[in-house]
């Protein structure tokens, strides 16, 4: 019995003496920790970098709702995962991500370029980096990452190819003139901007994008942007200043999905023959998007947000987007806006929220295109959801919902082909359009309010929905229209319009012109519309063929009021429309193979996922049976009664970019929200406090257990003390 006690005891206090070196040793290693020798512990490698740019809630990391400051976009998260937490994680730890900070920044680079030994490396960034100038990276395959980090006044040169930008904050306020004056600059193939936020606030009269892809000497292929936030405040005033959120020239192949972009910008003189500095895109010198000769571009699921600011000249005009050569293009559930409250009532201005030129096989489809501004006046304005502008080939445009107010000249889709032939669908669109078609100016012909304005060589003009109202007093002589070519331009011009809804107060739903000089218009048909106009509104069942205004030759019939004598069958469609509806178009939809090795389905989004990343759609949000008119599966509905879009539905709030599709809240950056003064709303220390904090909590655990571990050992050798004791006595 008494040698079954002494092996009881013996093992006892091995245990304890075990236990009590275990604890001391861990609090001592809590204590030695320091966030400058990440450097030499086992990190995450390139195929596991999902881990590191996620923030799962397994991770510790809360989603913050985003904050509106001034139009400010921001949706932040606040991680609290430490450095320990990463480095103990043991999941496929490798060797080729770094950890960088102000401390040992210099070990990575060199006169500011990263060191060519870190190619194909993942840099992680924790901290904060300010007036760093601008950080070059021209190895190839490198992932730059962040784990509460922020860039102030420091911008990226990304030169080579395969490059991925993730989960950063950036804010700048200087002029950028050594990196092509962007925040951002682009020249290689093959590059991602994932998941990041990016704050301009623009010096005065310079020149700044905030992201900036120039392919015009070498036509990149393959960039992505992607689920990103994008503020830019531009106040380029003079003539050669250029402001842009994002700018793309010749870059082909690219995807621009799920951002949200927000600018304010002043509206300016432009030329519409010139040929600016940043190729033909850039004769509009400000915009949200610009693209020049992009080809194959995917412009998907953004939120695209323009707001007036100032005004420099004479005829101030802006573009939201603007597109020029941009062929072979998919522009497809976006919510475009273009608004202006800084023009007055009684004064022109301009404005385009998208803005096509010179391009052929382009598909807008399923968009949400709004413009409001108090300015225009009689003869003079424009505020336009949807501009084309000749030569183009087989421009469709379908499902879209188009908004328009002002108070002078307005429409919402104006085409022309003043420059070459044109070519265009306009198939089952909601068009809603408020403008005052008083007389005034040189030319009555300008005094134009209409749902479509259409100078072009030969239009199918099917099933849309077309509302127009005219703020001025009704004249039977007014221009004011459902459909219309009113304004003279030369070449032969043939139109197929049918089963629309337009809904007017002018004196006639449809009007075209005939043979003026060198324009001729010829087998063209114009039936089974329901117009209701001034005239015909009060009389139920009228035929309203004579609200039809058309040359000699033209097939007028079967247009009445009330319902359509003849419903559009599918037959009508062309096969462009019934295959997008049938299959979806493959690109913007939820295609995105190519980054497969970083999905993490278990990740809430904020790093490589399947869920809502920084921007405005889940990455790879469905396809078009889900989310547009294709449940149906080809059976399109051919009234035009029913013609009313799907498309994303956003508000005219002037300040405020609308929130996310998904309804939750959108992880984006993980830092507190920059001030307006350019500096972060939380101390740029907090992460190393609270680090430091973590390390004092543990220890003190520590601590703890191995008091009690060593008072329990004394107590256990007391206890056997008099246990001996006892057995001598005896």
């Amino acid at each position: 019995m008494r040698k079954l006690s002494k092996c009881v005891l013996l093992f006892s206090m091995s245990l304890i003496l075990l236990l009590s070196i275990s604890s001391v040793s861990a609090m001592e290693d809590s204590s030695d920790f320091k966030a400058d020798a990440l450097e030499d512990a086992p990190v995450l490698g390139m195929d596991e970098c999902d881990n590191i740019v996620s923030s799962s809630d397994e991770d510790g990391c809360i989603g913050i709702a985003s904050s509106e400051d001034e139009g400010l976009v921001e949706d932040n998260v606040l991680c609290s995962s430490s450095y320990n937490a990463l480095k103990d994680s043991n999941n496929g730890v490798s060797s080729n991500t770094y950890y960088v900070d102000a401390g040992n920044f210099n070990d990575f680079f060199n006169e500011n370029q990263l060191k060519p030994e870190y190619a194909n490396s993942t840099l992680v960034f924790n901290g904060s980096f300010e007036n760093y100038g601008i950080l070059k990276f021209y190895s190839n395959d490198t992932l730059i990452s962040s784990i509460n980090s922020s860039f102030y006044n420091t911008a990226f040169d990304l030169g080579a190819s395969g490059i991925i930008l993730s989960n950063l904050t950036i804010v700048l306020d200087e002029e950028f003139e050594d990196n092509e004056y962007a925040g951002i600059f682009i020249h290689a193939d093959n590059v991602t901007i994932y998941n990041c936020s990016l704050t301009y606030n623009c010096p005065d009269n310079v020149t700044a994008f905030g992201i900036y892809s120039d392919g015009h000497n070498d036509d990149f292929t393959g960039l992505n942007i992607v689920n990103n936030t994008i503020n830019l405040y531009g106040h380029g005033l003079g003539p050669d200043y250029y402001n842009y959120a994002i700018l793309m020239r010749n870059t082909h192949d690219s995807v621009v999905y799920g951002n949200r972009i927000y600018c304010e910008l002043p509206i300016k003189y432009i030329l519409w023959t010139f040929r600016g500095a940043y190729g033909m895109a850039s004769m509009d010198t400000v915009a949200a998007f610009a693209g020049d000769y992009c080809e194959n571009l995917t412009l998907s699921n953004n939120d695209i947000h323009t707001f007036v600011n100032s005004q420099y000249m004479n005829f101030p005009t802006l573009d939201t987007v603007i597109l020029y050569g941009c062929s072979h293009s998919l522009i497809e559930n976006n919510s475009i806006r273009c608004e202006d409250l800084f023009t007055q009532v009684g004064h022109d201005n301009y404005l385009y929220a998208l803005d096509l030129h010179n391009l052929n096989d382009v598909t807008v489809i399923g968009n949400n295109i709004s413009v409001f501004t108090n300015g225009g006046m009689p003869g003079s304005g424009t505020a336009y959801p949807i501009q084309i502008n000749g030569p183009v080939d087989h421009v469709k445009i379908a499902f879209n919902n188009l908004t328009t107010f002002n108070r002078g000249p307005n429409c919402g889709i104006y085409s022309n082909n003043y420059g070459g032939d044109t070519f265009i669908d306009i198939i089952s669109n909601f068009i809603n359009v408020t403008g005052d078609a008083t007389l005034g100016g040189a030319n009555p012909a300008y005094c134009l309010v209409t749902g479509i304005e259409v100078q072009d060589n030969g239009d199918n003009i099917l099933n849309n929905t077309i509302i127009v109202n005219n703020l001025g007093d009704y004249r039977s002589a007014a221009n004011v229209y459902g459909i219309s070519y009113v304004q003279s331009i030369g070449g032969r011009h043939t139109y197929n319009i049918q089963f629309n809804n337009i809904t007017t107060n002018g004196n006639y739903g449809v009007k075209i012109l005939g043979n003026i000089k060198d324009s001729i218009t010829y087998n063209s048909t114009i039936s089974n519309n329901i117009l209701n106009t001034h005239t015909t509104s009060s009389v139920a069942g009228a035929s309203t063929n004579d609200q039809v205004k058309r040359p000699d030759g033209t097939i007028v019939s079967n247009n009445t009021n009330g319902r359509l004598k003849n419903n559009m069958s599918e037959d009508y469609y062309p096969d462009w429309l019934k295959d997008y509806v049938r299959n979806g178009s493959g690109r913007g939809t939820g295609d995105f193979a190519w980054m497969n090795r970083f999905l993490d389905p278990s990740s809430n989004g904020t790093g490589f996922s399947g869920a809502v990343g920084n921007g405005t759609a889940p990455w790879g949000s469905g396809n078009a049976s889900g989310n547009r008119h294709g449940s149906h599966d080809g059976d399109v509905s051919g009234r035009g009664n029913n013609s009313e879009s799907s498309s994303l539905r956003g508000s005219l709030n002037s300040t405020r970019v609308s929130p996310g599709l998904s309804g939750s809240s959108l992880p984006a950056n993980p830092i507190a929200s920059p001030s307006d003064a350019g500096s972060s709303a939380a101390n740029p220390n907090a992460y190393e406090i609270d680090e430091h904090d973590n390390v004092v909590s543990k220890s003190s655990d520590y601590l703890q257990l191995g008091l009690i571990c060593i008072v329990a050992l004394l107590l256990l050798l007391v206890g056997y003390k008099r246990q001996k004791d006892k057995e001598e006595e005896e």
